[in-house]
């Protein structure tokens, strides 16, 4: 059998995992505020893929909610709250490029991003 070569060149650093976990997003501008829910498809420590089936423009700043697979002492439901750009969107998914993100226990409220995170990059 002949062996296959793929002509496709990886430019990614960091690997991707696959995930299928739930996301809520929210805007961090306040010009054309965007909120939604969709599905996390795959992570890495600098990016997130996030199926969502409208159109988001690319250089906006989010803010994502993402419900964890684990739980804090095997109990507790955590989230990852992560700020970052959408780098790309396609007709059915968007990419985000990740400047910052931490844990927090599911169902607290969040504070202002300024206030979690300091000031954005851009503001």
């Amino acid at each position: 059998m002949e062996e296959f070569q793929s002509d496709v060149v990886e430019r990614r650093t960091r690997l991707r995992f696959p995930f299928d976990l739930r996301v809520r997003f929210r805007s961090l501008e306040q010009v054309y505020p965007v909120a939604g829910t969709g599905w996390v498809r795959n992570m890495s420590s600098g990016g997130v893929l996030v199926e969502y089936q409208q159109a988001i423009s690319q250089g906006t700043p989010l803010e994502l909610n993402i419900d964890w697979p684990s739980r804090l002492d095997g109990r507790i439901p955590l989230q990852l709250i992560a700020v970052g750009t959408v780098l790309r969107c396609d007709p059915l998914s968007f990419a985000v490029g990740l400047e910052r993100y931490h844990f927090r226990i599911a169902g607290k409220p969040a504070l202002p991003a300024s206030n979690s995170f300091g000031h954005l990059a851009n503001g």
